[in-house]
């Protein structure tokens, strides 16, 4: 088996040189591109210095007096001066009327809640009287009034721990985080209801 590492390369064969053995080069030839260039150079400069000739030769010369520019300030008018003398200036009359005569009566409706427009919070509902009592006494503490309703239901008799009736739920909602920063997290906000 041959071994590859040492072959390395194959090698490529030798370009083929052209010899001139005896012959003389031929002398290098000038490209016509290069003079084309050339004049081309030329003529561009000739011509940019012909304008520039041109110019200068046919440029107004400027005045070397100038003149002195002067710029009055604009007069300000004056008001017309009347002789007629400025009229009085009115005098003012007020005519106070004290309040102690006059009576103002209001009609305002009666300030009790209604039912049918309020809100209710149900805390729990125990199956037996003696657990809403207990809760009862728990919410009493916390300086609210709850009341126990009596509800039959399809299991049997349900006692439901009720505060309220609230003007608006905001009260309502106010009362619930009262009750839930004392664990009591069972609360419910209804529309009142008989």
């Amino acid at each position: 088996m041959a071994d590859h590492a040492k072959k390395g390369r194959p090698k490529k064969p030798a370009a083929k040189r052209k010899t001139t053995r005896g012959k003389k080069a031929p002398p290098p030839t000038t490209k016509p591109r290069v003079w084309f260039m050339l004049v081309l150079v030329l003529l561009i400069s000739g011509g940019f210095v012909y304008f520039l000739s041109y110019i200068n030769g046919n440029a107004p010369e400027q005045k070397k007096e100038q003149e002195e520019i002067v710029i009055e300030p604009k007069e300000k008018k004056k008001p017309a001066v009347s002789n007629d003398p400025m009229p009085d200036m009115p005098e003012e009359v007020w005519v106070y009327e004290s309040l102690d005569e006059k009576e103002i009566t209001v009609d305002l409706p009666d300030q009790k809640i209604s039912k049918a427009h309020s809100y209710r919070l149900q805390c729990a509902s125990f199956k037996t009287l003696a657990q809403a009592e207990t809760m009862k006494a728990t919410m009493a503490f916390m300086g609210e009034e709850p009341n126990i309703k009596k509800v039959k239901g399809t299991s049997g008799n349900w006692y439901q721990v009720i505060l309220g009736p609230y003007e608006n739920k905001r009260q309502a909602e106010a009362t619930r985080h009262k009750m839930q920063r004392a664990n009591i997290n069972t609360c419910s906000i209804y529309n009142w209801q008989g």
